[in-house]
C-alpha cells in the first residue's frame, strides 16, 4: 500500500489510500468486497476483472483503520451523457478515454460499517473535484437507489 492521502472528515483513526496494483492488493480487495451480497453473488471472473481495472488505473480508494481494510470504493471514468443514460437503464457503463471523461460512476462500493459510507464517497470525490459522480446503490437486502452528485 502506498500514497497515504488522509484527509479531514474521516472517522478518527481512519486513513484513505490508493493501493499499488499487485496480486496482493487484488487478493485483499477481492476478499473484502466479496464477503457479502451483492458482490458475493457475482461471478468471480467479472468481479476480478473490474477490481483489476480499478487497481491498475488507480480508480479506487480504500479506507483503513489500524491497517485493516474497512472500505473500498472503485469507479469507472465516463461521460456525463453516459452516466445519465446508465441511471435511466438505457446504457451500460464502458470506460472512456480519460481525456474525454468528464464524470465518474461508482461501481463497487463496500464498507465494513455504514459509518464508513459517506467518508469513502467523500474521499473519492476529493480525487475528482468538479466532476459529476453517478452511482446506483444495491444493498444486501435487495434495495436499490440511484443518484447523481456534483463534486463541488
Amino acid at each position: 500500500m502506498s500514497d497515504n492521502t488522509e484527509k479531514p472528515s474521516l472517522p478518527a483513526g481512519v486513513t484513505s489510500r490508493q493501493l499499488v496494483a499487485s496480486m496482493e492488493a487484488l487478493g485483499l480487495v477481492m476478499s473484502f468486497v466479496a464477503r457479502e451480497p451483492p458482490f458475493s453473488e457475482y461471478r468471480a471472473g467479472r468481479l476480478v476483472m473490474a477490481l483489476k481495472h480499478q487497481l491498475s488505473t488507480r480508480n479506487h480508494v480504500c479506507l483503513l483503520r489500524d491497517d485493516t481494510l474497512v472500505g473500498y470504493c472503485g469507479w469507472l471514468r465516463i461521460t456525463v451523457e453516459q452516466g445519465e443514460r446508465w441511471l435511466k437503464g438505457e446504457a451500460t457503463l464502458k470506460p472512456v478515454d480519460p481525456a474525454k471523461a468528464n464524470a465518474f460512476a461508482l461501481t463497487i462500493v463496500s464498507v465494513a460499517s455504514n459509518e464508513y459510507l459517506m467518508p469513502i464517497i467523500r474521499a473519492c470525490r476529493r480525487l475528482h473535484p468538479d466532476q459529476r459522480v453517478f452511482f446506483k446503490r444495491d444493498t444486501a437486502a435487495g434495495g436499490s437507489r440511484k443518484a447523481t452528485v456534483h463534486s463541488k
